[in-house]
């Protein structure tokens, strides 16, 4: 029994120094990986010092072209926008992160439903993805402690890594940078002849615990004394905004924060030839809306 013993604690020790030591070369090849979501995250938290910073899910990541906004504005900007229904939790876990090392002087926040109502698909879960910075801020160990995700990373140093395997390691033999500060283009243009276009259906209901968080994004930028805009890009098809922006507008109001709501604009909505599909824009049609809405953007803020 005793040897019984003695061998499962020396599996245990062994197996710990192993994880350990290979989540630390995980770790290090994250940073350098050039796949999209790592590299964007890497980028925003260790390198970029730009003043100004687009955050939110794919509308962001898709919509704003930093070399376009920049010109107007005189400014670096970086777009920090990720895909996959990157809601306000890991917006704020973000921010968290990112405050860690530097201070935007402007953020730009795309606001989307999933970030206040109860949409399918966007739980707190979807904080997860930053997972492999455990222990790096109180606000990102908030929201993987709210997931449920902290004390596993705690215990298992490659846990934090196990959605990026094949990412980081592709990462790491391709180049995959991103070239206009963080913006992906989208290619392809909308089908109207072939696919039925409807507007978005957003008959959801309010999501306390993620209003929550978005105060939260708020205050934070008020303590570090950032200036926060609301945003909020075309659609292809829309319909009459029936409480949709309820909710941003009167957080928005109550923390007289702006917010510039472009759900329909002009010369874009309802024009395929500037859509991906219903909720993106391709490449063309963020460059027009780049170039239309910079000049707005410069309104609303003064750089120090």
């Amino acid at each position: 029994m005793k040897k019984f013993i003695g061998t499962l604690f020396l599996v245990i020790v062994i197996t710990m120094i192993a994880d350990r030591m290979v989540g630390y070369v995980f770790q290090y090849f994250y940073q350098t990986t050039t796949t999209t979501d790592e590299h964007k995250i890497s980028s925003v938290m260790y390198r970029t010092q730009a003043p100004v910073l687009f955050m939110g899910s794919s509308r962001c990541h898709h919509h704003y072209i930093p070399s376009i906004i920049g010109d107007t504005l005189q400014q670096e900007v970086y777009n920090a926008g990720l895909w996959g229904m990157r809601n306000i939790y890991f917006q704020y876990a973000l921010l968290s992160n990112i405050l860690e090392r530097y201070k935007p002087q402007v953020i730009f926040l795309e606001i989307h439903p999933i970030d206040y109502l109860q949409t399918p698909f966007s739980g707190i879960e979807r904080g997860g993805n930053l997972a492999p910075f455990i222990n790096y801020s109180s606000g990102c160990d908030e929201v993987l402690k709210e997931a449920g995700l902290y004390y596993k990373c705690q215990l298992s140093f490659l846990y934090r890594y196990n959605s990026e395997f094949a990412n980081i390691l592709v990462g790491n033999l391709t180049d995959r940078s991103l070239k206009e500060n963080g913006f992906k283009p989208l290619s392809g243009q909308l089908d109207t002849i072939n696919q039925k276009i409807v507007s978005e259906d957003f008959k959801f209901a309010p999501d306390k615990r993620k209003m929550h968080y978005i105060q939260a994004f708020v205050d934070r930028c008020r303590m570090e004394n950032i200036n926060l805009i609301f945003l909020y890009s075309p659609m292809y098809a829309t319909e009459e905004e029936t409480g949709l922006f309820d909710i941003p507008d009167s957080i928005a109001r109550a923390n007289h924060i702006p917010f510039i709501n472009n759900y329909r604009q002009k010369g874009i909505t309802g024009h395929p030839e500037y859509f991906a599909d219903y909720g993106h824009l391709n490449e063309e049609g963020a460059r027009k809306y780049s170039t239309m809405i910079a000049p707005d953007l410069k309104k609303y803020i003064t750089i120090r």
